[in-house]
């Protein structure tokens, strides 16, 4: 099951006003611990992360709140945090390996380690930097690897963030998957669309 959605402490009001002035529709849900949006599928069988984001840089951008962009699928996942202050992305691959070598894993871990510091940072949450830091897949001897949802769900729990939104996406169809999900069509400013057809 794939996940793309947006996760924020912004209100669901903002969001919602946000989405229906923006260019793609989708679904706004309201949650304890924030509001989480599921943006229609851009219509491509590939898209990129940078495509998959433009609607959620839209949201931030008019909400003027940090967030964190969910994607995952069988293979890959992102959580990728949006703030006026710039884009960090923390990425896990379900084939991961950590370098045999003890020097070369150590500089690894503090590579890492660093960079989850600057998201934490980015996120407005430094205190969190060192917990962010523990949300690896490393294979231990004798257990299962840790899913890839599961990462993703780490990271939410430690961003007080829903984690409710792993495993949701329009990417794989119409239905939300969320209880009192509210569906909000995109109505761009009508300056744009005469815009538009000015150009046809």
């Amino acid at each position: 099951m794939s996940t793309y959605a947006l996760v924020t402490r912004a209100s669901a009001a903002e969001v919602t006003e946000a989405v229906r002035v923006g260019k793609i529709g989708g679904y706004v849900v309201d949650d304890p611990l924030g509001t989480i949006v599921l943006f229609d599928s851009p219509g491509r069988t590939y898209s990129s992360t940078d495509r998959l984001a433009r609607p959620a840089r839209a949201v931030v951008a008019r909400t003027m709140r940090t967030a964190v962009l969910l994607l995952c699928d069988e293979f890959v996942a992102e959580a990728l945090v949006l703030s006026g202050a710039g884009e960090l992305a923390l990425q896990w691959s379900a084939g991961w390996e950590p370098p045999a070598d003890p020097a070369r894993y150590l500089a690894d871990r503090q590579e890492w380690d660093a960079y989850c510091a600057e998201v934490a940072t980015l996120y407005e949450r430094p205190d969190r930097a060192a917990a962010l830091a523990m949300v690896r897949n490393d294979p231990v001897p004798g257990e299962d690897r840790t899913a890839l949802p599961d990462l993703l769900r780490r990271v939410c729990a430690l961003l007080d963030l829903p984690d409710n939104a792993v495993g949701r996406s329009l990417l794989d169809g119409g239905d939300p998957g969320l209880y009192d999900a509210r569906r909000v069509e995109a109505e761009p400013p009508a300056g744009r669309w005469q815009r538009w057809l000015a150009r046809t």
